[in-house]
């Protein structure tokens, strides 16, 4: 083979390595590094804090609930009332310890179990990265409020609140009537 063919050869395997390289070739590890790259492991360990810091929160255990929460947790609450931005775990735990004392004493003097009921819909885990979970659904059936809830990995298994996001689905407009 002569030169010219053998450089021509040479640059044409190149292009192809680059071009392979650029796409990605199957079984070969991503660019990304580790902590831009999420697992099913991950999503399922993810979900799993969802679904236990939702069950906390459904029966009213404070203490397995506050415990989601990391430091610099913020939330924005659905209620009139807060209409700002809570910033940090004293903050949006000062809302929350009111809530569950009232919800405890008024079933407790009902006599109704410590259970609110609470029936996430349409629950869906978006991974963020290997280490940052988005977890939205929705609550109620006729008017449903909505909830984004993003976690933050801190250990092997473990996952902090690090902003929850809850609010009212908006009424739709009134149809207007034809010829108005």
């Amino acid at each position: 083979m002569n030169k010219p063919h053998r450089v021509l050869l040479a640059l044409s395997s190149l292009a192809v390595l680059a071009a392979c390289a650029a796409a990605g070739t199957p079984g070969a590890p991503s660019p990304e590094p580790r902590a831009m790259q999420a697992s099913a492991a991950d999503s399922a360990s993810a979900h799993r804090a969802a679904t236990g810091f939702l069950a906390a929160f459904d029966s009213l255990q404070y203490e397995p609930f506050r415990a989601y929460f990391a430091d610099d947790v913020t939330m924005f609450f659905p209620f009139a009332q807060f209409p700002s931005r809570a910033d940090g775990k004293a903050a949006v735990e000062s809302v929350f310890s009111r809530f569950f004392e009232a919800q405890r004493a008024s079933r407790a003097e009902a006599g109704r179990p410590m259970v609110q009921g609470i029936a996430p819909r349409g629950l869906r885990v978006q991974m963020a990265g290997a280490d940052a979970a988005i977890v939205t659904f929705h609550l109620g059936a006729e008017s449903p409020a909505r909830r984004s809830i993003v976690f933050r990995r801190v250990g092997a298994d473990a996952w902090k609140v690090v902003h929850w996001h809850a609010s009212s689905s908006p009424v739709a407009p009134a149809a207007r009537p034809s010829g108005s």
